[in-house]
Order: C-alpha cells, then structure tokens, then sequence
C-alpha cells in the first residue's frame, strides 16, 4: 500500500508536469475585438467620403488617408480568421493533454499486473561489486596464467602481495621468490619475500629471513621496513643492546608522530628496559655503551648476547611471573639454535602458569612456530 501511493503522487505529478505547459497555452479568444474593430474603420471610410464630397480636405489626402484605413479594415478581417484557426489549435492542444494524461494512467494501471512491486531493492554495495569480478576469480585468473606461463614475472608481482593480504603466506613467499628469480631482487620484493618468512613463521625473523632483509636495508637506498626487521632480529636473539642502537637510528628517519615512529619508539623502551634489568647498564644505555657493543667481534657479540640470555633466565628463575619475558628467552635460545634450551624453557614457564591458561597457549603457539619439541614427560 505504501509503494502504490507514493507510485500515485508520483503519476500525478508526472501528468501534471506534462500538461501544464500545454495547458498553458490554450488561451481563447473572443471574435469581438475583431468585429468592433471592423466596423470602426467602415465608419471611418464614410467619414473619408463625406470630407471629399464637402472639400474639407485634398484629394491627395482623401487618396492616403483611405488606404490606410482599407489596410486597416483589412487586417481586421484577417484577425477573425486567425481566431477561428487559434480556436481549432486549442482544440489540438486539448486532446494532447488527453493522450499524455491516457499514457500515464494506463501505465499506472498495467504495472502491479506485468511489473514487481514487491521485490526489494539492491543495495548500492551489492550493484557496485555486481559490477565486478570477485577477487577470488580474478586470483584464479592469474593463478590460471601463470600455470601456463610460469616466467611472467608481472603475473608473480601481482599475486604476491594479494597473496599476503589473503593470509596465504607460503604462496606469497613462493610468488615474491618467482618474481625476484626472473627479474632481481628490489627493496619491494625482498620487504614481501622476508615478511612472508616472518609471518609464516609467527613473527620470528629466523636467520633465512634475516638475511633477506639485511639485503633489502643495505646501501642508500635501503629500506627503512627492512632496517625495522633486522633491529627485531637482535632483539629477539636478546642482544637488546645492538636491538636498542639500531632502533634508535631507525627512530631518526621518521618524524614525530609517524605510526612507524610511535612503534619504533615502543621497542627502543622495551629495549632499554631490557639492557637495564640485564644489568649492562643502571638507568638505560648511555651512547659509548652502545658504541662499544656495536664494535664488538661477531664472537664477542656472540658470548655478550649468550651472557644476557644467562641473565634473564636467572631474572626469569628469580620472578617467574613475566610472560613476555618467558617468550623472549624462548626467541632467544631458538635464535641462538639451542632448541633443547628453548624446549626446557617453555615447559618451565607452563609448569608456572598451568597447562590451558592464557600464557601457557601463547608459549605453546611460539614452541610450534618454532618447532619446538617438549622436553618434560
């Protein structure tokens, strides 16, 4: 009921807004004008022939003066006849009004019989993406052509991220492969390539992935998201003191307020924290000690890093209620490939915290990220 009177106002206005400027123009007119004004100038005439008989004017006068009022006279007489065909006009405007009105009404009665009053409408969401392949087919698409044509790198640079943003790691890490193998490794694909690694891997940066970023960061034009990964690398192998001074130059090329800047700057605090409570530093790192341990041998990084990892398993063994902490030493033997060691720390900290509790299913993720195997029975 509702839908049919607003189709009802609607007809109306459009029959309305249809005849109005035809009805508009039928104006009638009277053929009085137009008599009256015959027998005025008849009148003039006989005035003319009096003047001319009694000399009261000249004959070229009398000439010019008369054919203007036959002139007159004459188009009096025309005006009766346009009158009649105005009248036949208002007639011919009258029965168009009739045939639109008639068009109208009978679509109006004609449509709840041969039309769909009742169907509801399409949202404009629905329309737009009707209008559009889904992305699935179009993933198909191309995973169809690159079946067939293996070396279009396009193809490959294409899907890789799409891949990516559908969660489908594996695939995006072999597609960014493809793609650097057929036209070279750029900032772009190595960032992909590594990031697929990391999420495959539940957010470890394991030396494969490592070392694809420390590619992608290298030279001037390196990449500030590859700088980002390689600093995360250090921090979860619990070398906190070379995390903290990379995150802290990384910090330098963002602005105040950046998100990437506000991230940064939550991993330098965590870090410094960290080197505190290691005991290298009192109150956080001051730059020469920073310095100092960013001149140091690989070996000699290697002892300093395992002598941390020694001291927040003693801080861990001491206050045992850190989760973070938990999984930071858990990273930290992984990076340092003592699976063994990462094995026996997670069943410690779930022995602490209780099989089925929140942090025990973190550790419990990580040990399978990292394929750890449980040492206790």
């Amino acid at each position: 009921m509702f839908f049919a009177a607003i189709a009802i106002v609607l007809l109306l206005a459009a029959v309305i807004a249809a005849a109005l400027p035809l009805l508009l123009g039928i104006r009638g007119r009277s053929d009085d004008s137009a008599a009256s004004g015959e027998t005025v100038y008849r009148d003039q005439l006989r005035e003319l022939e009096r003047e001319r008989a009694e000399g009261l004017i000249e004959a070229d006068t009398y000439e010019a003066a008369r054919a203007e009022v036959g002139r007159r006279l004459l188009a009096a007489g025309s005006d009766k006849h346009d009158g009649k065909q105005k009248s036949d006009a208002s007639r011919s405007k009258w029965s168009l009004v009739i045939a639109v009105a008639a068009v109208f009404v009978c679509a109006g009665l004609a449509y709840p019989y041969f039309g769909s009053p009742g169907m509801s409408d399409q949202p404009l969401a629905a329309r737009l993406s009707a209008d559009q392949p889904e992305l699935s087919v179009l993933v198909a698409r191309v995973e169809q052509h690159l079946a067939s044509n293996p070396d279009d790198a396009r193809g490959w640079d294409v899907i890789a991220p799409v891949y990516f943003r559908q969660g489908r790691f594996g695939e995006a890490r072999e597609a960014y492969a493809n793609a650097i193998r057929l036209t070279g490794p750029s900032p772009d694909r190595l960032v992909g390539l590594g990031e697929a690694m990391v999420r495959q891997s539940s957010g470890i940066v394991a030396d494969e992935a490592l070392e694809v970023f420390r590619q992608a960061a290298a030279g001037d034009g390196g990449d500030d998201r590859a700088s980002f990964f390689v600093a995360l690398a250090a921090e979860q192998s619990g070398d906190n003191a070379d995390a903290l001074r990379q995150f802290s130059q990384l910090a330098a090329r963002f602005p105040e307020g950046a998100p990437m800047r506000d991230l940064i700057n939550q991993h330098i605090s965590a870090n410094r924290n960290a080197v505190a409570n290691a005991g290298v530093v009192g109150n956080g790192p001051d730059q020469q000690t920073i310095d100092a341990a960013a001149s140091l041998s690989e070996s000699e990084r290697g002892d300093m890093v395992r002598g941390m990892v020694s001291g927040l398993a003693d801080r861990l063994a001491a206050n045992p209620d850190d989760i973070d902490g938990w999984m930071q030493l858990v990273r930290s033997y992984a990076v340092l490939g003592d699976k063994a060691a990462a094995g026996e720390a997670v069943d410690r900290a779930t022995a602490f915290f209780g099989e089925g509790s929140e942090p025990a299913d973190r550790l419990a993720a990580l040990a399978s990220a990292l394929q750890l195997e449980a040492t206790s029975p």
